[in-house]
């Protein structure tokens, strides 16, 4: 029983101990799942922004090459000739105009030609195609950055993912050791109980026993000296039949006897 009860406790601590260590995995297990909608959701919010800024940069793109068409389109139909725009000075606009005279003298009322405003028309196309390069650079450089982004979510996830798999793994093994040791409490417990049965049994059978037992020990010594008077009767016996048959021999063979005495001893045992 004492053997039990140690087992049982044992077994009672141990249960304790992995109990406890399946509540912390499975606050672990909590928290990594946390972390990964976390980061799930960040990435997710991350490329939304991405998204909208890249559509918003593409639909301004698309404007500023549909006002630079236009405007190619209206100094072509008016014979303009804007030259090569692409290297063109973007100060133009804001070229002070020439006067031939004074910049105080009234000017004479002639008008001008469809192609007095040349300089500042190449200037805006000049200023339109540089915002679209660097509209198209951010578009491009956001994209190298999303892709940045994208490759660390996904490898943090992976270790997130590898983490709680090994976590749900020692989840298993702890609610298998569990049930594995209370299995063997019970039986344990049920062995006990068993011990616990055959000892009162035990118990009883002494306790039913010990009247009769109680009742030897303490008739013992008057027992032992009635057989001690028996034995003697018996010797006795046994020396007063050795003797008769010896008188019975003598007689029997004709020799008289020496005394009187031993012809009274031989009567008296006749």
């Amino acid at each position: 029983i004492e053997k039990n009860e140690a087992k049982i406790d044992k077994l009672t601590k141990l249960i304790q101990l992995r109990t406890e260590q399946l509540a912390q995995t499975v606050e672990q297990i909590n928290e990594v799942e946390t972390h990964m909608m976390a980061i799930t959701k960040q990435r997710n919010a991350e490329n939304a922004a991405f998204l909208k800024a890249k559509e918003e940069d593409q639909q301004a793109i698309d404007l500023l090459m549909q006002a630079r068409e236009a405007l190619g389109a209206y100094s072509k139909k008016n014979g303009v000739d804007m030259g090569d725009i692409q290297g063109a000075d973007k100060a133009v606009l804001f070229q002070q105009p020439e006067f031939g005279v004074s910049e105080d003298q009234a000017p004479d009322a002639v008008f001008s030609g469809k192609d007095h405003r040349k300089g500042e028309s190449k200037g805006i196309v000049a200023i339109l195609a540089t915002i679209i390069e660097d509209l198209g650079s951010e578009i491009s450089n956001a994209v190298k950055a999303e892709a940045a982004a994208l490759e660390l979510f996904e490898e943090n996830l992976k270790i997130a993912e590898e983490l709680l798999l090994n976590l749900q793994t020692k989840k298993t093994n702890l609610e298998t050791a569990i049930a594995n040791r209370k299995t063997d409490k019970t039986a344990e417990e049920e062995k006990k109980t068993k011990n616990e049965a055959d000892l009162a049994d035990e118990e009883k059978y002494l306790k039913d026993i010990t009247p009769d037992c109680d009742f030897v020990i303490n008739s013992f010594d008057s027992r032992a000296k009635k057989r001690t008077a028996e034995m003697d009767g018996l010797r006795h016996a046994k020396e007063l039949l050795s003797g008769y048959q010896a008188s019975a021999s003598l007689l029997s063979s004709g020799r008289p006897l020496l005394a009187k005495g031993g012809l009274r001893s031989v009567a008296q045992h006749s």
